[in-house]
């Protein structure tokens, strides 16, 4: 099946389709040489999970980093608020992401595999850490084409997963990535089967711009074998935080962060 990339967009050398991939990936694992105060950032959002037949779902939570493409972040879900339920991960992107995620009344944390991170945030949701992480774009990338999608420029890149993928999800096959041309953001990632049908694909939705800063608003995850979509929002965003460097670290991510209401910005 092909990727729904409709209509035309300027073709790249294969060599500049190699630099444009190598800037998005930049994006994702930015170093900062310089003092991490007053650029941290706090999300909060939500889950909608809409299954083919029965009642929808939701709950809510927040995504939290030292600053806009560090490559680390706190993701705290709340699947059932009000009875502390609160399950923390800490995400460490780059050529080899590392994952962790809280104990249940501890405050010690587990380091989890990769194939762990293919499992749901939330039990019954599609949504995974691997799906935020995205760990596919430090694979090597195939540049296939570009064409329009969603509207916009795009460039397609090929992925093939690896053994340790297979082995979990022996059906899966390879990953296609939807560049946008001009904001180097993923409009669109599909996970295709070894008939090349797509079985989860990852859909943005809408971007929101905040104070100077472009973010991501809606991101819609789709499962093909359930027929069921999750639907990630950006509902609020506070930037120019600061943080303590420890609770990103392994030994201090259970810590709790407050932060005051006022500062958080609706995306609505």
């Amino acid at each position: 099946m092909r990727f729904p990339a409709r209509g035309f967009a300027k073709v790249l050398s294969d060599e500049a389709a190699q630099v444009r991939l190598s800037v998005y990936r930049s994006m994702l694992v930015k170093e900062s040489n310089q003092s991490l105060f007053h650029n941290g950032f706090s999300m909060e959002i939500s889950l909608r999970h809409m299954p083919r037949r029965g009642d929808e779902s939701f709950c809510l939570g927040t995504i939290t980093g030292p600053y806009l493409g560090s490559g680390l972040s706190r993701v705290t879900i709340d699947p059932m608020p009000g009875i502390n339920s609160k399950e923390i991960f800490l995400l460490k992107n780059g050529k080899t992401p590392k994952l962790w995620r809280s104990i249940p009344r501890s405050s010690e944390s587990l380091q989890i595999s990769p194939t762990e991170s293919l499992k749901p945030l939330v039990p019954g949701m599609n949504q995974t850490a691997f799906d935020l992480l995205m760990p596919f774009v430090f694979w090597k990338g195939t540049y296939q084409a570009s064409g329009k999608v969603a509207g916009r420029p795009a460039h397609l890149f090929s992925f093939s997963c690896p053994a340790w993928m297979t082995r979990e999800k022996p059906n899966w096959s390879r990953i296609t990535l939807a560049l946008d041309d001009t904001y180097e953001a993923p409009l669109r990632v599909e996970i295709l089967g070894v008939d090349s049908v797509p079985i989860r694909t990852l859909i943005l939705r809408s971007f929101k711009k905040i104070k100077d800063r472009w973010i991501v608003k809606e991101i819609d995850c789709r499962d093909r074998e359930t027929r069921s979509v999750t639907r990630m929002k950006i509902t609020s965003a506070a930037l120019n935080l600061d943080f303590a460097p420890s609770i990103f670290s392994p030994s201090g991510f259970t810590q709790r962060i407050q932060i005051d209401p006022k500062l958080y910005t609706s995306t609505d």
